[in-house]
């Protein structure tokens, strides 16, 4: 039997197994770095089967390792675990049982799935060389886990050659995304805090009135991305917040601004935030205020090792079609099977703490389709299980391919 088949065959008989662990996950659903539950879901699931584990890792995290019949290469799989602040709106037998808290991102789906490609890969481990990491990773939602995680140090001893990670999309269900280089933006955060003067408002001429200064600085910013930057580069950032004044008839000494930048090169970055500093302070200065400028650095982007990444494409294209059979017959039948596999999609304009990992090893990050039924982080997030298996399937031999290399 070829090792394909062998993968088809073993996400068949786990398949149950990985549906009800996700279901468990998702009606537990935990925010970032209070992933208790799920943590102590993974590790009963693996325990007892010969792989090593780490627990406790910035609380919560695990790390598995599983090791191959020689020495080889050392290759990490990656799943985000925690929830988001969203009440679920979507009636299912699964919903959600804590008011307020929601997997609206697919995490849930992300662990299932790979403690099923750790236990493929298990019964596999005579097929190939090296050894996986298999790094369940809290606190992706604003938490920054994977930084946490790099500077623990899971990258070393073994020292990983590379990083693959997927995530669940709502797209067309079974398109599979592989970006060649960048795969999602870089995003910081920053606070503009504007100091004016205090005043009556019958006596105006005697304050500075700080929120009139944040409206002009809110005008000014807006021509950064017009006059700026390059227009073949891809940039964005908005004013989310505003606050300031204490009441209707004072001349507010104090008012803040505070936003978001995501960029997807390094130069767009820099440059949008030394203007954004240049004009607040410059404009604050002319009105006879102040400025302070605060950048919260967020995660750095997602960029795919071409080589890997081409590698991962190339097979997953020659076995998309066994792959699919049994998932979605309709696909199957289709003509052009090689469309649901893009190996040059865009990058994503949202954030991604995989990006700590795949600065620091060649990754891949890809995204699997799983029905364009609501947005990420909607309260409406809605996933077709049968479309898990995919995700199962082609990380294992993502996997493989690497290692057996």
């Amino acid at each position: 039997m070829d090792l394909v088949q062998k993968v088809i065959d073993l996400s068949n008989k786990y398949e149950d197994e990985i549906l009800d662990l996700r279901r468990e996950i998702h009606k537990n659903p935990e925010l970032a770095f209070e992933e208790w539950k799920t943590s102590q879901l993974i590790f009963d699931s693996l325990s007892g089967l010969g792989f090593g584990i780490t627990r406790d890792l910035a609380g919560t995290g695990i790390l598995v390792v599983l090791k191959g019949k020689n020495e080889g290469k050392v290759l990490l799989l990656r799943a985000d675990m925690d929830a988001l602040p969203i009440n679920e709106k979507v009636d299912i037998e699964f919903k959600a049982k804590v008011e307020g808290v929601m997997h609206a991102c697919g995490h849930d789906v992300h662990v299932a799935n790979l403690i099923g490609v750790a236990k493929i890969l298990w019964e596999l481990q005579n097929e190939f060389n090296g050894t996986v990491k298999f790094l369940f990773q809290p606190g992706e939602e604003k938490g920054g886990g994977g930084k946490k995680m790099v500077e623990l140090g899971v990258l070393d001893n073994p020292k990983v050659h590379a990083a693959i990670a997927l995530h669940i999309m709502p797209i067309k269900k079974g398109e599979i995304l592989i970006p060649k280089d960048i795969a999602t933006a870089n995003s910081d955060g920053f606070a503009i805090k504007i100091y004016g003067k205090q005043a009556h408002t019958s006596k105006p001429e005697q304050g500075i009135d700080a929120i009139n200064i944040a409206a002009h600085i809110v005008v000014a910013l807006n021509s950064i991305l017009a006059k700026n930057i390059d227009p073949f580069d891809v940039a964005t950032f908005s004013i989310g917040r505003i606050k300031g004044g204490r009441a209707n008839n004072i001349v507010s000494d104090y008012a803040q601004l505070n936003g978001m930048i995501r960029s997807l090169s390094p130069k767009a970055r820099s440059t949008i935030i030394e203007r954004i500093e240049e004009l607040s302070k410059g404009i604050a200065n002319s009105f006879g205020g102040k400025c302070e400028f605060e950048l919260r650095p967020g995660y750095p982007s997602v960029v795919n090792h071409k080589k890997l990444s081409d590698k991962i494409t190339l097979n997953l294209k020659k076995h998309y079609g066994k792959l699919i059979q049994d998932i979605d017959p309709s696909i199957y039948n289709e003509e052009d099977l090689e469309r649901y596999i893009i190996g040059d999609s865009k990058p994503l304009m949202n954030a991604e703490d995989f990006g700590f990992i795949s600065s620091q090893v060649p990754s891949t990050y890809y995204m699997v389709g799983t029905g364009d039924y609501a947005p990420n982080h909607s309260s409406k997030f809605f996933v077709d299980e049968k479309y898990i298996k995919l995700c199962t399937r082609t990380m294992t031999l993502a996997a493989l391919e690497f290692l057996r290399d």
